[in-house]
């Protein structure tokens, strides 16, 4: 569609066909154009699963030079995974990263916290505790919850206190050394294959719990 957007001191104040340059190519004097031809005009991007290096691996990056990255490709907020160094287990932690952040992030970083302590699947974290610092969301990162028991506890303790629990939903006894789709292309190449049932059989079990 042909037209504009208003940007009026850093927010959108009008939009439409009507900002369109007129026939002439004349546009007022104070307003300053940018050609978007060839570009994307949308809301902020949520990135749901930002592996993170800090804290723990400022070596590769830090919250300023991901976010840095992450907004050039048009993402305004960020939710991390648990799975850095240490782990986000403790609401010490959660603050430190919300705090890191603030002071160091160009955009909206949240901290999604350990669904259990350590990512280790053996004991369920603090969920309230976690979720009162300032943790949206619950869960163990690229590790699933073998211990249904735990699992279900984990889900009732979170639907008591309204948080989200996001479960990697992949059987590890049924993946084993997977690296590929389980099929014939895995087989031509020599692979070890997941089978989609992994994925299927994990799902279902948290929908029953």
């Amino acid at each position: 569609m042909r037209g504009g957007v208003l940007i009026a001191e850093g927010l959108i104040a009008e939009s439409g066909a009507h900002f369109a340059a007129s026939p002439s190519g004349e546009l007022p004097d104070d307003m300053r154009v940018i050609d978007c031809r060839g570009l994307v005009l949308a809301p902020g991007l949520v990135d749901l699963q930002a592996f993170l290096g800090e804290p723990g691996a400022e070596h590769r990056e830090t919250l300023d030079s991901a976010s840095r990255a992450a907004a050039a490709g048009g993402i305004t907020t960020m939710v991390c995974r648990p799975d850095t160094n240490p782990v986000i287990d403790d609401p010490a932690i959660v603050d430190f990263v919300l705090r890191r952040a603030h002071a160091a992030s160009m955009l909206r970083i949240l901290p999604c916290a350990a669904l259990t302590k350590g990512l280790a699947g053996q004991e369920m974290t603090e969920i309230g505790l976690l979720k009162e610092a300032g943790a949206v969301a619950f869960g163990d990162a690229h590790k699933s919850v073998m211990n249904a028991q735990l699992m279900r506890r984990a889900l009732l303790y979170a639907r008591d206190r309204d948080a989200i629990v996001s479960h990697f939903t992949q059987d590890a006894n049924l993946i084993a050394e997977g690296v590929i789709n389980e099929g014939e292309f895995a087989s031509r190449l020599g692979l070890p294959g997941m089978p989609k049932v992994a994925e299927t059989i994990m799902l279902m079990r948290d929908l029953a719990l």
